[in-house]
């Protein structure tokens, strides 16, 4: 996603890439970890899609980058 810079794009690309699964999070807490941050629509759409769809309580992301 790094390499997409429209906005609008971006978003149509993450709504394909990122659905609900087959394993059941309702109710629970949930740690989303992600190496790199730039607009944070990735972290943005896989919490919507935790919470709404998949009816998780609450979503903690934590971000990690090393830079040179």
């Amino acid at each position: 996603m790094k390499n997409v810079d429209d906005w609008y794009e971006r978003q149509r690309i993450l709504g394909k890439a990122i659905q609900i699964g087959k394993d059941d999070v309702t109710g629970k807490s949930i740690l989303l970890l992600d190496d790199l941050i730039q607009s944070g629509a990735t972290l943005r759409r896989a919490a919507e899609v935790l919470l709404n769809d998949g009816k998780a309580k609450t979503i903690y992301a934590l971000v990690l980058t090393r830079t040179r």
